[in-house]
């Protein structure tokens, strides 16, 4: 055989190194891999929503395990089993003196994962944040550690 490189392959090669390609699969090195999943390794995942939400149609009716999944919530009640759903929290650190919409609105985004009023200057500060402090804890059995988007 000819290639564009115009190198003869003979038919004993061919045939020797498709009979290599075809046994790599079966090699030991290939089988732990295929005999069991991995473990799932565990997630945490935070949902803000900035104009909110009608809270009748996203908070549970009931609490523990039987609770019923409203129908914001029905999407996710496959996953029942690894999931918790946690309501009735306040976020007072989110409401400043002022009346002022927007500045609440600006705000609670700044304080939806710490619960800390950020402290505003020429350097904002905030305190850390619990997806940061999951990322501590899990994010080593995990390929990234913590992944925002938004």
């Amino acid at each position: 055989m000819h290639f564009i490189t115009r190198k003869h392959l003979s038919r004993r090669a061919l045939l020797r190194g498709a009979g290599a390609s075809l046994a790599l699969p079966l090699l030991d090195s290939m089988t732990p891999a295929l005999s069991a999943p991995a473990p799932a390794v565990p997630r945490l995942a935070a949902i803000y929503v900035p104009h909110g939400v009608t809270m009748r149609k996203w908070t549970p009716a009931g609490s523990g395990e039987d609770f019923e999944f409203t129908e914001i919530l029905q999407p996710l009640a496959k996953h029942r089993a690894h999931l918790n759903v946690i309501s009735g929290l306040s976020l007072p650190s989110a409401y400043g003196n002022d009346a002022s919409a927007e500045a609440n609105h600006t705000r609670s985004s700044a304080c939806f994962l710490s619960g800390a009023a950020p402290v505003l200057g020429a350097r904002a500060q905030l305190g850390t944040t619990i997806d940061q402090v999951a990322a501590r804890q899990i994010g080593q059995d995990t390929p990234l550690p913590s992944l925002e988007l938004g």
